[in-house]
């Protein structure tokens, strides 16, 4: 199984380079990465840190016409080459999917997690409601993949959720 690190946003200069929004915990940690899957094809890249994302030379992409044609695609790694998580620590892929329960009431499932950068990461919802929620610590998320689920508190929930008309 491979787990998405990276999204290519855009071409960066002439020589096919691309900026990339990283979906670690840190542009640092991507930085780190030597090769990544693009698509089925394994790739060297080359990263640097511009604060909440990077850019990244990527083997055989030498034009800004190359690195155009990225526009949009996803950088992956395989799961047993990604680092170790602590204690109460998932990787994106392992919560998209998962049925996110306010207390006992279903919201619906998660769809999408996006990067916060400077800021909280942002869950996406999909249930009766589309609905958004900042991961803040104070939700006190439970996290059950073996189950399907992750519940956060009701009360903090109503607080910070926010719903699509």
């Amino acid at each position: 199984m491979r787990l998405a690190i990276a999204k290519i946003t855009k071409p960066h200069g002439i020589k096919g380079e691309v900026r990339a929004s990283v979906l670690l915990d840190s542009p640092e940690l991507f930085c780190r990465v030597k090769s990544a899957y693009l698509e089925d094809v394994k790739v060297k890249i080359h990263a640097r840190s511009t604060g909440d994302g990077a850019i990244v030379s990527i083997q055989n992409v030498l034009t800004r016409d190359d690195a155009e044609l990225l526009r949009g695609k996803t950088l992956y790694v395989d799961r047993a080459d990604a680092d170790r998580l602590k204690e109460n620590e998932y990787f994106v892929d392992d919560l998209v999917g998962l049925t996110l329960f306010a207390g006992e009431r279903e919201i619906g499932k998660i769809t999408e997690i996006y990067k916060g950068g400077r800021t909280a990461d942002v869950i996406e919802i999909n249930g009766v409601k589309g609905v958004m929620i900042p991961f803040l610590k104070r939700l006190s998320s439970v996290v059950l993949p073996e189950q399907g689920k992750m519940i956060v508190d009701a009360k903090v929930f109503e607080e910070v959720a926010v719903y699509a008309d």
